[in-house]
């Protein structure tokens, strides 16, 4: 491997619409690597969208997405059955393809689960052993638990981190001689799956695009500050929180012209009629269209993320990244990582935990200092940008690949 080029295939079977982040996610490292002049092939889900081949000429070969089929509500016995399935058929995908005489670099699987580990552990000790390519696990998220109180982090206990657990264990001399890279997006989970697994888990940052220059043109509405939700509306995304502390705000703080940009596609009715006479909240109830979400990221002053500490306090939130490398202060739920990166990369005001009063007090402060906050969120973009980008993520690769071909 050398540090001038290198021939990445980009692995993810959760690419297959524009639902979710995958497509943004994969787009963005299929942009940046090519600028940097390496060249790069992505394998999607066989049945992805006409799209999704077609704007980032991807290959349809990998079996049906496991993320898309989580939250079914198939039975337990279904669930179990599905793991060895789609192991076999990811390895079965792949050989094939790998076959055809491709040799890369680098492979990134940009997702990875017990489903897909079990599959790529087979893969990586059968097929790809004698080859000199490295291989990047990367675990956005992961079965383990944080104990506030003691500070300390546990497996969950489950049969399937049982065997996430025993294949990582089976991988460790190729993980000790960096031909595997096991990869995370946060340095708190880092720290928990190192300490956990006895196994060296590298932090990759999360690359994000800043907008266009035809975006940053834009202004927002009426004057008014805006603060905006974005994304599927979810528990754990702290949405019922949210919508409580709004209809607190605005009981208290009516002479303050703010505009709420609140996406919810389904769910939270009685917590939605608590703002329904509210004149300065504008409902999203559809998916975003292309162009869309950046239309609406750029007329955005502060981004709301009460994230619950339960969810987010080890895995990343790719909005409050979007919101750092475009300078947009933050309100985001104290001792989360996102508000850790926020903290370090933009411009932070820390609410409580699941506390509706906390965050409508911060909403107000948030309002009230926005000048300040503004600032300081300007002056931290260039920082941002350039930590949460492909470049950057890049370089990680090649210090672990010198490593190798240093021993």
């Amino acid at each position: 491997m050398n540090d001038q080029q290198l021939k990445w295939l980009i692995v993810e079977d959760a690419l297959r619409d524009q639902k979710g982040h995958w497509f943004e996610y994969i787009s963005t490292f299929w942009r940046g690597l090519q600028q940097l002049g390496d060249e790069v092939t992505i394998l999607a889900d066989r049945e992805a969208q006409p799209f999704i081949l077609e704007h980032l000429k991807a290959l349809p070969v990998l079996p049906h997405s496991i993320w898309h089929r989580m939250s079914d509500g198939a039975n337990p016995l279904i669930r179990y059955i599905r793991l060895p399935v789609h192991a076999w058929q990811t390895v079965r995908a792949m050989k094939r393809f790998l076959s055809q005489k491709n040799t890369y670099d680098v492979i990134f699987v940009a997702t990875v689960l017990v489903h897909h580990l079990l599959g790529w552990t087979w893969l990586i000790k059968r097929y790809l052993l004698a080859t000199q390519t490295r291989v990047i696990l990367f675990f956005p998220n992961a079965p383990v638990n944080y104990d506030l109180a003691t500070g300390n982090y546990t497996w969950s206990n489950s049969l399937t981190t049982r065997l996430l657990r025993f294949l990582l264990k089976i991988l460790t001399a190729e993980v000790q001689s960096r031909q595997v890279i096991l990869g995370v997006e946060t340095y708190p989970m880092q720290k928990a799956l190192t300490q956990l697994s006895g196994l060296p888990f590298t932090y990759f940052p999360h690359p994000v695009e800043p907008l266009s220059n035809n975006f940053l043109e834009q202004s927002s509405p009426e004057g008014k500050l805006v603060m905006g939700s974005y994304g599927a509306a979810r528990h754990e995304k702290g949405n019922d929180i949210l919508y409580r502390a709004i209809s607190e705000f605005n009981k208290l703080d009516s002479d303050l012209d703010i505009q709420f940009n609140l996406q919810c596609l389904e769910g939270f009715e009685e917590e939605r009629a608590l703002l329904s006479d509210s004149i300065n909240v504008t409902w999203l109830t559809q998916y975003f269209q292309p162009g869309e979400y950046p239309f609406y990221l750029n007329q955005t002053d502060v981004m709301l993320l009460p994230y619950r500490f339960s969810s987010y306090c080890l895995r990343v939130s790719r909005v409050v990244i979007e919101a750092m490398v475009n300078g947009i202060a933050v309100i985001a739920t104290d001792g989360t990582t996102l508000a850790e990166q926020a903290a370090e990369f933009g411009a932070l005001v820390k609410c409580k935990n699941e506390d509706h009063v906390s965050l409508a007090q911060a909403i107000h402060y948030a309002a009230s200092h926005y000048r300040e906050l503004n600032a300081q969120a300007q002056d931290s973009v260039l920082k941002a940008q350039s930590h949460f980008s492909v470049k950057q993520f890049r370089e990680i690769i090649l210090i672990r690949a010198k490593l190798i071909s240093n021993k």
